[in-house]
Order: C-alpha cells, then structure tokens, then sequence
C-alpha cells in the first residue's frame, strides 16, 4: 500500500480538492475535479504555445508557425478530450467496491496526466527559447510534438481502462527496437540506469554487451531491463524496482489467464509481489520505441524472480535470481 499512499498524496497536492475513487458517492466528483483543474492548467500552456507562435512570426520563422499550428491544433483535441468524459464510465464509477490494483492503475493514470502539465511546460519554454535566439528549431520542435503524443497516449490508456473496464494492451509492441541500427539512449541518473548500448557489463566470469535497454515508468518511479549478450548467450539485467538488482533469462511458459497469486516453475513456487501498468520507452539496435505493458513480479524462496510482462501482441516470461551488485561489474564504453 505504501506506493498507492504516496501516488494519492502526489496527485492530491497537485489538484486540490481531489479526494480520490475509494468511496462511490464521490468518484465522478473526483473526476470532475481532475477533469477541471488539469483543463486549466493545459489551457494555459496552449496559450504559452500560442505566444511562441507569435514569436515565430515576429521572427519570420514562417515554415515553423505552420509546424506550431499544427501543434496547437493537436494540444486542443487533447483539452477537448480530457473535458468531456467519454460514454461508458457509467460502469466503473457505479461499481461499490474497486479492487486495489485497480485503484491503483487508475491513480497512475491521473499522476501521468497531472506530471505531464510541467513535461509540457519545460518543452515550450525550450521551443520558446530557441525560437527567441533565432537558433536551430528543429530538436525542440519534435520534442513537443513527442510530449503531446505521450498526452494523448496518456489518456488514451486511461479512457480504455475506464470505459472496457480492463486493463489497457498496446495495438503493437514496441519490442521491435531491439534489432537492426545502433543508436545509443540518453544517460540516466545512477550508475545502473547510466548503461548505454555496446556497454558492457561482467557477470559470473562472463562479459556481455548491452544490446537494449526497456525503462519502465510508473507512478512511483521508474525500473529498467537491460538485454545483455555475449555472442549466442542472451540474458536481462533487471534494475529495479526498489533498487533490486537481478539477472534473468527469457524463458518458454505457459501463462495461464488470469494470472493467479502463485505460479509454480523450474519446481519453486512463485508468489505475486507486484503488479501494474507501466509506460514503457524501449531503445535498441534499430533506435527508440514507446508503448505499454501491463507487468508481474512473483517472488520465491532464495531470491527467485519471475517476470511475466503483457506487451499487447505477445507475452514475455523471464525467470532469474536476485544478485548482490558487487557481482556486476559495469565498463563504459568511451
């Protein structure tokens, strides 16, 4: 519970007067708040969007107001739709009682849509900026038009979940990164999340090669998988959560639907120890995908790991053990 209290408490500080789903008689007034506070808050960056329009046509920066109208086009789809709650939520906000894991999901969505207020606002105060200096526009340009994607993306996952009434899977999987072209993702904050593609790490008296890398983002953080080869050998650094560090293989297993509590593999029994959606970016050889997936950890005895992760189009099991960070040696490549 300790992940859903911090979520509750972030998104209630974000959006005053919002007091959450756990009681029926107030989740519409719950959604009718979000709705209203985040509609004013992307409001105001599309008329942020709006000056910096502006400020390309004072520049004679003509071929990037047409790109910019296009923007400010999409930004207001998404404030129309974030507006009005599509039909079908009669369903789940009329249910007595939501499971906690659902509970959870829908807190998830809610603090990805109030982060994505300032994402928004930090990538059109670097648009604005490069339009000012008379700089090259061309980075800052696709970084907005990649944030409001990522909105859209947002609360399209949120509406399906709340509409279906299950939980959202991706129309296609964005494993694909991982072949072809080398293209090397941006550093992360800690040594682990720093790893970069053709990196390489040493494990067990045997050196891999990082070949991609899958950063999970979630409400309460992020976590991260590395694929590691060395020649015909494939394996998974699992970073995460909780600063868990755990190598893992891709294995054949039958899933069963749903997925229940325990698991039996390999002659352990695995217990359910965490479960969610997550928005994934999945960088690789032939450069960088975004999508979802919907993803459990099970536990056993000795520090065993089973990972099973729903990417829409197929389902990926990897089983492996916890290992103490000293085993692992990271080389940079310079």
């Amino acid at each position: 519970m300790g992940d859903l209290k911090s979520t509750i408490s972030s998104i209630a500080n974000a959006i005053p007067g919002y007091a959450g789903y756990q009681s029926k008689e107030r989740r519409r007034d719950a959604d009718r708040i979000l709705r209203e506070r985040l509609t004013g808050q992307y409001s105001a960056q599309r008329d942020l969007l709006t000056r910096v329009q502006q400020d390309a046509v004072r520049s004679n920066q003509l071929a990037l107001v047409s790109d910019l109208e296009s923007a400010n086009q999409q930004l207001s789809r998404f404030i129309s739709r974030l507006r009005v709650a599509p039909s079908g939520y009669a369903g789940w906000f009329d249910v007595a009682q939501i499971q906690e894991a659902d509970l959870d999901l829908i807190y998830q969505f809610d603090a990805s849509l109030a982060s994505g207020v300032d994402e928004l606002h930090s990538a059109l105060e670097g648009l604005q900026k490069a339009v000012r200096a008379r700089e090259v526009t061309d980075t800052a340009y696709y970084a907005l038009r990649d944030q409001l994607d990522a909105l859209n993306q947002r609360l399209d996952a949120r509406e399906e979940f709340v509409v279906r009434g299950k939980r959202p899977a991706p129309s296609a999987s964005p494993l694909g990164a991982l072949k072809d072209k080398q293209v090397p993702p941006p550093a992360g904050a800690n040594p682990y999340e720093q790893l970069k593609i053709n990196d390489a790490i040493s494990f067990d008296k045997t050196d891999y090669l990082v070949a991609g890398r899958v950063t999970y983002s979630v409400a309460a953080g992020k976590f991260y998988a590395y694929l590691v080869r060395d020649r015909d050998i494939q394996k998974w650094l699992r970073v995460g959560p909780n600063n868990e560090l755990a190598i893992a293989d891709e294995v054949q297993f039958s899933v069963p639907a749903p997925l229940p509590e325990t698991l039996s593999y390999g002659g352990k029994k695995y217990t359910l120890a965490e479960q969610g959606a997550a928005n994934v970016s999945v960088e690789g050889a032939s450069g960088n995908q975004n999508g979802a997936v919907n993803y459990h950890r099970y536990s056993a005895d000795g520090g065993a790991r089973l990972y099973v992760e729903d990417w829409g189009s197929e389902i990926r099991v990897q089983a492996g053990n916890v290992v103490d960070p000293l085993e692992v040696k990271m080389y940079r490549k310079l």
